[in-house]
């Protein structure tokens, strides 16, 4: 059966909130039948009421060869009302403060998301781990898999499973690499732990100098190997200080901690599990910016391993975070959704 995208379901409820200046101007929470839905919408409804943002909520029933609600007219009218009726209860039930519109729409979840997304001006998409569909090579579902590599905005990623008991203390997280992208996405996450009354914590992680072998070097290597290693930690002392002068002051618990070990984005995820924050606020980019790659390796490391939710930046600007096309291309093969 073919992809069917015309007669989505739309309704719209107003709560009257004014708008203002915003970090995300629509965003999106994608969900499907699944017991996590109701904790997607919860993470979509809690930006958008922190930054007065339109809200959409998007169910798509898969086309296949048994799907046979999607072609049948009546059928897939049914279909559509029982589905927003179930989306707008479970809005009831999540305190959305601003305005909400539900869609329902049938055929491929990645392409059907990806399409709506673009013609709604869509900036931030919300979706779990296993979002209509099991994991795959990244232990996330094939949708969010895709949507995390081609979406033009940023993606808010909620794992099926939060690692513990919920946080005592409210904490944003920011990996920060010393790019002006993580510098850009630090911007956000400031500004949503500002909201939420929370602590802001920079997690900066860098790799040690190989030890030194006496017995493999020539002579003078190790005078060498002195150099190239006092020079790594004033470059890593010079990067820490300018992350302190970047941190906001507005909650004494905020703080920049300084990783280290021989593989950074390893020291990056057990930092992450040990602060317990309620949100990971990451560039998509960093300094290792290959044109080929549409999401950066420490980015792609830690949402394969999310234990709490983790929200991609991309286009980190926030004049201009709906522009796509700040993202990199990448081949058309690679591009096409299932």
């Amino acid at each position: 059966m073919p992809d069917i995208h015309p007669g989505s379901a739309i309704v719209e409820r107003t709560h009257g909130r004014e708008k203002d200046a915003r970090l995300f101007r629509h965003v999106m929470a994608c969900l499907d039948r699944s017991p996590d839905a109701a904790r997607i919408l919860d993470e979509a409804v809690l930006l958008a009421n922190q930054t007065g943002a339109d809200l959409t909520a998007m169910r798509v029933v898969p086309a296949g060869s048994s799907t046979v609600q999607c072609a049948d007219p009546v059928d897939w009218e049914l279909t559509k009302r029982d589905e927003t009726a179930d989306i707008l209860r479970m809005s009831d039930t999540v305190g959305a403060t601003t305005d909400i519109r539900a869609i329902v729409a049938c055929g491929s979840p990645a392409r059907c998301i990806h399409d709506e997304a673009l013609r709604s001006d869509v900036d931030l998409l919300v979706l779990g781990t296993g979002t209509f569909g099991p994991p795959s090579r990244w232990s996330l579902g094939g949708t969010a898999r895709h949507l995390a590599e081609v979406f033009h905005g940023s993606v808010l990623l909620v794992p099926d499973d939060i690692a513990g008991e919920p946080p005592r203390t409210r904490r944003i997280i920011v990996p920060m690499d010393g790019s002006s992208a993580s510098e850009a996405a630090l911007r956000f996450a400031a500004a949503i732990a500002r909201a939420r009354g929370a602590e802001l914590v920079i997690l900066h992680a860098f790799s040690h100098v190989g030890a030194f072998d006496p017995g493999r070097t020539q002579q003078g290597d190790q005078v060498l190997w002195h150099e190239i290693r006092e020079e790594a930690a004033r470059t890593a002392e010079d990067r820490l200080e300018r992350l302190r002068r970047l941190l906001p002051v507005h909650r004494p618990g905020n703080r920049v901690r300084r990783l280290s070990g021989d593989e950074p984005r390893r020291a990056l995820m057990k930092a992450i599990c040990e602060e317990r924050g309620e949100l990971v606020v990451i560039s998509a980019r960093g300094l290792g910016n290959d044109p080929d790659l549409p999401i950066g390796s420490t980015a792609e490391y830690l949402l394969s391993r999310a234990v709490t939710p983790i929200l991609l930046i991309r286009n980190a600007e926030t004049r201009s975070h709906r522009a796509g096309g700040a993202a990199p291309r990448r081949p058309a093969a690679l591009r096409q959704l299932p």
